[in-house]
């Protein structure tokens, strides 16, 4: 080779994954052994010069892979790599390479490869034989110390297990006492393993001190009846909003029925200080649409420090779900505060990626009112000055209005129980063009605030509709079938312009959404009501509809997809500009386009498999 070429190599080598991340020396040895080779444009690489030869990189240019049915495998450009599958075939190529232009390669001889890979586990872990595997290592991962990330762990992991208890027939002093010898703020009250009651330091200065009540009255003239409980295992964060929503400041923890321990919220400041906490304590805290809306900057602020800080994206949307709510619960409460008590029950659910608990930065709202009963023209009015509030402030909050107007406000989505029942029967029933829309935002739902058990009966109703319905499932396949992943086409990725000066691709439309899809799609085969993505696909898996790998490797996928988007998001909101699921391929990094191309693989092999597993193809013209 021609020395003076090595530079050239060497930046090149330096600027690609997995190679950036070898030793400098490494890195020069490695440039040395680089052979090189051109193609004109039009020229082919057959088979014998693939199999067996090593690791193509494209330096410059851009060439297209055909199977040997002349369909198209990919079209690659600079800096993407191929013929690594082919290192261990002793038969024909599954492919041949066809310049689209006047092409420079690059070409690490398999044994210089074989090699690097068994003296670097980052190199080798790059071309693990599964995409899942190669997107496991790409993930970020929540720092164990991190404030951030404190509130997603389970109440378990920071509740005090030494509890003060008293029993029903004890003193105000001698539940005093108690607390003082456990070194606690609050004390049980329990009659045997039945939770009676609490009472705490402030319930002392409070309902005894001021009050001035007898020292020797029975503690249970003073204690809060049936007090609120959270389950051991609930994220920490969930405490925290239930602490905000009831206020109160200590939380009996309760496991199998058990009273556990005792959460509160010193011992949560002691741990950490966490921003998005905070913003959700602000939130409950504030008594205007006008109040609400100035907390909505630092909704951004978080998103922003929790994405820099290097949070797994599924603990970014937990966080971003959880804001959400509160800002929702807060509009609601402050709606029946200015216009009174509701003149019937209704449950007030909320859909699309809030229902997943997936919420990010750019969600808008989706929401709905399930009503007791058909309303009379008076009780109509309520719930229209009542979703009107509501719908407005979140927009003002920073949750636009929904385009599709899949919102409360909307008469068709806030109706009695009985029609929205009739609704899912026609959409299941008969899964026209309108109905498939509907549907596909209306069967993520979440029971957010009113009457729960009216939100109960319907899924119960809707789970009906839906179990063993396969040819549902063929339809619901056939019409996530109608977008594929951008892979495969010049460099790599669909391109659609974006309405001003540049070719982009939609990283929502054209890959999150599919794997939300075939989560759910997954989810109903097993009958399951989950809503969250990968609760879905843990369901399908116990329901022995999925593999447990394929489980994991489309998680992998869809965290790493959701990774790009909200680094590409936080950086547009770094540089003044508006954040958007549009991104021009040349701001991808190379790291960030191999790596989106093995996740959109695996989403093209899940579709395909959905397709004939369901007996899809040509369900809908």
């Amino acid at each position: 080779m021609d020395q003076s070429l090595l530079p050239n190599i060497l930046s090149f080598l330096s600027d690609t994954d997995p190679f950036d991340k070898l030793p400098a020396d490494a890195r020069c040895q490695l440039a040395a052994s680089v052979d090189i080779s051109y193609l004109a444009k039009g020229e082919r690489l057959d088979g014998e010069r693939i199999v067996g030869a090593g690791l193509y990189m494209v330096r410059v240019g851009a060439v297209e892979q055909r199977h040997h049915d002349l369909s198209l495998r990919a079209k690659l450009a600079s800096g993407d790599l191929f013929g690594f599958s082919q290192l261990k075939r002793d038969c024909d190529c599954e492919y041949t390479v066809c310049a689209l232009e006047n092409t420079l390669l690059y070409l690490i001889p398999q044994a210089v490869l074989n090699l690097l890979m068994a003296e670097n586990p980052a190199v080798r872990d790059h071309f693990a034989g599964k995409e899942g595997q190669r997107l496991a290592g790409t993930q970020s991962r929540d720092q164990e110390a991190g404030d951030n990330t404190l509130y997603l762990k389970s109440v378990a992991g920071v509740l005090h297990p030494n509890v003060a208890i008293v029993e029903p027939t004890a003193t105000i002093q001698q539940a005093a006492g108690e607390m003082v010898r456990q070194h606690r703020s609050n004390a049980l009250v329990m009659d045997r393993e039945v939770l009676l009651g609490i009472i705490t330091d402030r319930d002392m200065t409070k309902r005894v001190i001021a009050q001035g009540r007898d020292f020797t009255d029975p503690v249970t003239t003073v204690m809060t009846d049936a007090p609120c409980t959270i389950d051991a295992d609930a994220p920490l964060v969930r405490a925290v909003e239930l602490m905000m929503q009831q206020n109160v400041r200590s939380l009996p923890v309760v496991e199998g029925g058990k009273v556990k321990g005792v959460l509160t919220a010193t011992s949560m400041i002691e741990k950490s200080r966490v921003q998005a906490v905070y913003l959700i304590s602000r939130i409950y805290r504030q008594e205007s649409v006008a109040e609400l809306k100035a907390l909505s900057l630092q909704r951004q602020s978080v998103f922003e420090t929790l994405t820099e800080t290097g949070v797994h994206p599924r603990s970014i949307q937990q966080m971003m779900s959880l804001i959400a709510d509160a800002f929702n619960k807060r509009l609601l409460l402050l709606a029946e505060r200015k216009f009174g008590p509701p003149p019937c029950d209704y449950a007030w659910i909320v859909a699309g990626s809030q229902a997943r608990n997936e919420v990010h930065y750019l969600s808008d709202q989706d929401n709905g009112l399930i009503l007791a009963c058909e309303p009379d023209e008076t009780q109509k009015d309520y719930f229209r000055r009542l979703t009107e509030y509501v719908c407005s402030g979140l927009a003002e909050c920073g949750y636009p209005l929904c385009s599709g107007y899949m919102m409360a406000t909307n008469p068709k989505w806030c109706v009695s129980h009985e029609t929205w029942l009739s609704y899912y029967c026609r959409w299941v029933m008969q899964p026209e063009a309108e109905a498939l829309l509907n549907i596909s935002v209306f069967l993520d739902t979440r029971f957010l605030y009113g009457n729960e058990a009216l939100f109960r009966r319907q899924q119960q109703r809707v789970s009906e509709y839906t179990k063993g319905n396969r040819r549902f499932l063929a339809v619901l396949v056939a019409n996530s079938l109608r977008i594929s992943p951008p892979l495969g086409m010049f460099r790599q990725f669909v391109l659609a312009k974006d309405g001003e000066n540049g070719s982009v691709f939609n990283i929502k439309t054209q890959a999150l959404n599919l794997l939300v899809e075939l989560a759910r799609i997954y989810a109903l085969a097993a009958n399951s009501s989950e809503t969250e993505t990968s609760a879905r696909l843990k369901a399908a898996v116990e329901a022995q509809v999925i593999s447990d790998s394929s489980r994991k490797e489309l998680l992998e996928a869809f965290h790493f997809i959701n990774q790009v988007r909200f680094n590409h998001q936080r950086s547009a909101l770094i540089e003044g500009k508006a954040a958007s699921n549009k991104i021009a391929p040349a701001l991808l990094t190379q790291f960030e386009r191999n790596h989106l191309k093995d996740a959109f693989r695996i989403i093209a092999r899940t579709q395909e498999a959905a397709l004939l597993r369901y007996n899809a193809k040509g369900v809908i013209t």
